[in-house]
């Protein structure tokens, strides 16, 4: 007796393990699906970041036209400003560029400017 449940137990899971080769995988569309929307996201980021950096570009080129230097009395643009303050506080070039979004060669150039 205890031997037919034994055989009926071994063939009922060898049923399944084949069974569960042929069964429709639930959960690859669901992963298709965020992985589509994952590279979306990341591709309009990126627009964005343009175009705010255009936006940005396009409202600092008067105040630059107005002042070529802003050690002759004009006012420093909000990024110059952030650039001093960071480098007033002794972060590397590095992290400043990290954090302004600039390259390392342009804050050097900004902060070298910016101590005449």
């Amino acid at each position: 007796m205890v031997e037919y449940a034994i055989i009926a137990l071994a063939a009922l899971a060898i049923i399944l393990l084949v069974l569960s080769f042929f069964a429709k995988d639930e959960l690859k569309p669901l992963e298709e699906q965020i992985d589509h929307l994952t590279v979306s996201l990341a591709q309009e980021t990126y627009q964005i970041k343009k175009r705010l950096q255009v936006i940005e570009e396009e409202l600092l080129i008067p105040e630059r036209q107005r002042s070529a230097s802003p050690r002759l009395g004009g006012s420093l643009s909000p990024a110059d400003r952030r650039i001093l303050f960071l480098h007033k506080q002794g972060f590397p070039l590095e992290d400043i560029a990290r954090e302004t979004g600039l390259t390392v060669a342009e804050v050097e150039r900004a902060v070298r400017r910016l101590r005449r």
